[in-house]
């Protein structure tokens, strides 16, 4: 437990720091200025605190230095934790600084999670003190669901943030592209270069600097291994929660289902009910691990009974743990797609009649797009497969047009009296 001290130390130290160099995310600055409490939330290492500094600067042109404040749950000197930091955090604070009463105060708080009763505090405190605006983060998807939906329901925004996305990969790089031009523009060899480093490494953003991206992916994995799930959860059995998930992983981008997934565990000597299935997987997503789609049907119950697709957080992390090294393009291509829907903030699905389209957005009741990704359409089976799944798709929702994202082709297709655009993966995350 961290006395009143270390406390003011670790305060008064940030105040002294000054973060330089950072690479900038794309976020909605509105969310700053309202009452209610913001929530950052994301994987381990995608950015959050970084994303904190960024809106420190911003915040500082808003408001007196002393109106904002900063601390990190994860410093190693407030551990043990007693659950007292949070309540000893404002009178601590109000001791070292003045803020200016009249003005909003920023309190902004990383790793909340880590503290017991932090949903409770965060209501008493908001709601005892309308002038404060608290911005909290967690690397747990419990900042969305169940404290959010309860306590602090109706008091609190979520901001997701992913491993970084093409476009903010080619700012950290300092390229300045305008996308109309860049399919014809002498440019365009060299974004696609960019795609390819992208592509190897993911967005995770101190892989892009690092040397050797594939071991420190392998130490990021490790990392939310131990500490965000075996640690978090009280896994017992190590290996097998181990093994579970490396297979599952090795699903990203196809259909798993929890009886398929028994059978695989059963093949490698280990026992376990399809509930463990249910709660290992619960777990990964919690963690920002895995995310799946689930076949669009009108029928609830269809939903919940049809195999999900699995998706990983990125698709450098993925590359670097997988039990199976061999060339899996399309399925790549697939996952990365499927984190930049996520992040646009759309609502997917994937549909199968026979045929099988990768993915339906959804905007309220209704389907609006349907998409097809793999590497290449130069291939005749590979392009009619595709384009029988597509049509299916926008036949039955009544849409008129489809795309389908490769690996760098772009074409326009008439097929059955409805335009099909073919677009690079690459091209289309600039958009």
């Amino acid at each position: 437990m961290a006395d009143k001290d270390t406390l003011k130390r670790i305060i008064t130290e940030w105040y002294e720091f000054t973060a330089v160099g950072l690479f900038q995310r794309d976020f909605d600055n509105s969310l700053l200025f309202n009452n209610q409490i913001l929530t950052i939330i994301g994987p381990r290492r995608a950015g959050k605190t970084c994303l904190c500094y960024q809106i420190i600067n911003r915040l500082k042109s808003e408001v007196p230095e002393d109106n904002i404040l900063f601390i990190n749950m994860e410093d190693e000197r407030l551990y043990p934790l007693s659950g007292n930091e949070l309540t000893d955090l404002l009178p601590t604070y109000y001791e070292l600084y003045s803020p200016d009463q009249k003005q909003k105060i920023y309190v902004i708080i990383d790793e909340i999670q880590n503290i017991l009763y932090w949903s409770k505090w965060c209501r008493r405190v908001t709601e005892q003190n309308k002038n404060i605006k608290l911005i909290i983060t967690g690397s747990t998807s419990n900042l969305l669901s169940s404290e959010l939906s309860t306590e602090l329901r109706g008091r609190a925004l979520s901001f997701v943030v992913y491993p970084s996305s093409f476009r903010e990969y080619l700012g950290f790089r300092n390229q300045n592209i305008e996308t109309k031009k860049i399919l014809y523009s002498s440019k365009r060899p060299q974004i696609k270069k960019l795609f390819n480093d992208f592509f190897n490494c993911g967005g995770f953003p101190e892989i892009i600097n690092s040397k050797n991206c594939k071991h420190l992916l392998q130490e990021y994995y490790r990392t939310i291994f131990y500490r965000d799930l075996i640690e978090r959860y009280s896994v017992k059995n190590v290996r097998l929660f181990e093994d579970f998930l490396k297979l599952q992983i090795t699903e990203f981008s196809s259909l798993s289902s929890v009886t398929q997934m028994a059978k695989k565990c059963e093949a490698l000597g280990h026992k376990l009910s399809k509930n463990t299935i249910n709660h290992y997987f619960h777990y990964a997503q919690e963690a920002f691990l895995l995310f799946t789609t689930s076949i669009f049907s009108y029928k609830i119950k269809n939903q919940l009974l049809f195999p999900k697709k699995v998706y990983a957080v990125d698709h450098g992390l993925i590359q670097a743990i997988r039990f199976s090294f061999s060339e899996d393009y399309g399925r790549y291509l697939e996952n990365i797609v499927f984190i930049e829907l996520l992040r646009r903030g759309n609502e997917v699905y994937y549909y199968q009649n026979k045929v099988e389209c990768d993915f339906l957005i959804k905007e309220r009741n209704k389907i609006v797009q349907a998409i097809q990704v793999t590497k290449s359409i130069n291939n005749t089976k590979t392009r009619e497969r595709e384009l029988r799944g597509l049509i299916s798709a926008i036949n039955e929702f009544g849409l008129t047009k489809g795309l389908i994202l490769t690996d760098d082709e772009y074409d326009e297709i008439n097929y059955d009296g409805k335009t099909i655009t073919v677009t690079p993966v690459w091209f289309w995350l600039l958009a």
